[in-house]
């Protein structure tokens, strides 16, 4: 007797749990040890099977992306949520990003340090709609914290006339660069006081723009 077709909403949630098990993986094993046979295993069920789900490595990743990315944005939401000055937020803002990176590390390596393909790379491609949708999604993250960038720099005469968005992706190149080092011991193999320098370089990325490490 052939299996009853699964509905919609049974399909959508089999795919957030093969998401759910590529996040385990990459948490845990990293990029390299990522592959449909692995979250097979986890899930009892074949690697053939899990295509029917997602077509190729491809799909399955633009779907990591955007499950990933909608982390970032909840941490960063989270952080900022319960701040009420422009300045707090934007200190809770830098927070936020940095636990995500520091705790999150093989996820943020896949975000932020792979060379694999992004929308412009689907373009033209059978994945091309799942691609924009998921370039869509990402973007909220940044678009929210251009939101708070925007209303720091209304409320900070020395910052009136900058870009908000220029800013904005300016912070994060500085904050990318410096939890890199530190995630790939790259930064503890430079010094010994790994932590005491993360700390410093983070406090000094506050104050190049006007914000107070160690106040409220």
């Amino acid at each position: 007797m052939p299996k009853a077709t699964r509905s919609i909403d049974e399909v959508e949630k089999v795919k957030e749990v093969i998401i759910e098990c590529a996040l385990d993986i990459l948490s845990t094993e990293g990029y390299e040890n990522l592959s449909m046979s692995k979250i097979g295993a986890m899930m009892n069920m074949t690697a053939a099977n899990l295509y029917n789900y997602y077509k190729n490595k491809n799909e399955l990743l633009i779907a990591i992306h955007k499950k990933t990315f909608s982390m970032l944005l909840s941490t960063i939401i989270d952080y900022t949520g319960p701040e009420h000055t422009p300045s707090a937020r934007v200190k809770s803002l830098i927070r936020g990003f940095v636990e995500f990176g520091i705790n999150n590390i093989h996820v943020y390596d896949l975000m932020f340090s792979r060379p694999i393909p992004q929308y412009t790379d689907y373009i033209g491609t059978p994945e091309e709609e799942l691609a924009l949708d998921e370039y869509r999604s990402s973007l909220k993250a940044l678009d929210f914290a251009v939101g708070i960038m925007t209303d720091y720099i209304d409320t900070t005469p020395k910052l009136k006339g900058n870009d908000p968005r220029y800013m904005t992706i300016k912070l994060i190149t500085e904050l990318h660069g410096v939890i890199s080092l530190y995630n790939s011991r790259i930064l503890h193999e430079m010094d010994q006081q790994s932590g005491e320098f993360f700390t410093k370089i983070v406090e000094d990325i506050f104050t190049s723009i006007g914000v107070k490490p160690h106040t409220p």
